[in-house]
């Protein structure tokens, strides 16, 4: 009885050193990612352009993207959006645009074609002067924001109290990262303040001419998104 319980034993040992020598190959190809992104089917195109921008130019950009993307046999619709949706959950700057593209079933795409060469292909074609692309999915993007306030699952946040130091190391980190071999590019998101100007209105120069406060400044948001 003892005999066979010794027996019992080194079967058990030997088929569990088996079972862990078995597992070595597929762990090893697990990668470090704990949930690899699940492909939605719709892509994401988050591209960002200068501080300052006026409505009408970003709306000029939105159009000749959405013009663009529509061009690759992949796309079957695209809308998008520029700026802050009515609602205080998306506090997105006017330079700060957000294209939703819905895609074809795979069987109608291209012989060879997969989701890293569209992207690629739509990067290419989306190549516009002082515009930064940023592909993604719908629902990593709002999950990635919610986990690191970026749009990325990975980011570098620099902080300090001199803002041109700041923008400096933002621009040397980019010129490194660039040689990183990994998925997307990298991105500096600027930290300098944006441009403002101030009006002091002349009430009685004005008021010679029958104008309100509310009509000036009405004027002035008339000029400054043209």
């Amino acid at each position: 009885m003892v005999h066979f319980a010794l027996r019992f034993k080194k079967t058990v040992i030997v088929a569990a050193l088996v079972i862990m020598a078995v597992t070595v190959y597929p762990f090893m190809k697990l990668g470090t990612e704990f949930m690899p992104p699940l492909y939605e089917g719709t892509l994401f195109y988050m591209p960002v352009t200068v501080p300052a921008a006026s409505i009408s130019e970003a709306s000029k950009l939105l159009q000749l993207q959405d013009k663009l993307l529509m061009q690759i046999p992949e796309v079957a619709q695209v809308f998008g959006k520029a700026g802050r949706a009515e609602t205080a959950t998306d506090p997105a700057p006017l330079e700060m645009f957000e294209t939703v593209i819905n895609l074809k079933p795979e069987s109608q795409w291209r012989p060879g074609m997969t989701v890293e060469k569209l992207k690629d292909e739509m990067n290419d074609a989306l190549t516009i002067p002082g515009v930064a692309n940023s592909f993604t999915m719908p629902i990593k993007a709002r999950i990635d924001m919610l986990a690191t306030g970026i749009r990325t699952p990975v980011g570098i946040k620099v902080m300090g109290p001199k803002l041109e130091e700041i923008e400096k190391i933002g621009l040397q980190l980019e010129h490194h990262l660039k040689d990183v071999p990994a998925p997307g590019a990298s991105m500096p998101r600027g930290s300098l303040p944006d441009i403002f100007l101030d009006f002091n209105i002349n009430r009685q120069e004005a008021a010679r001419y029958g104008l309100s406060i509310d009509d000036v400044q009405e004027i002035i948001q008339s000029a400054s998104e043209a």
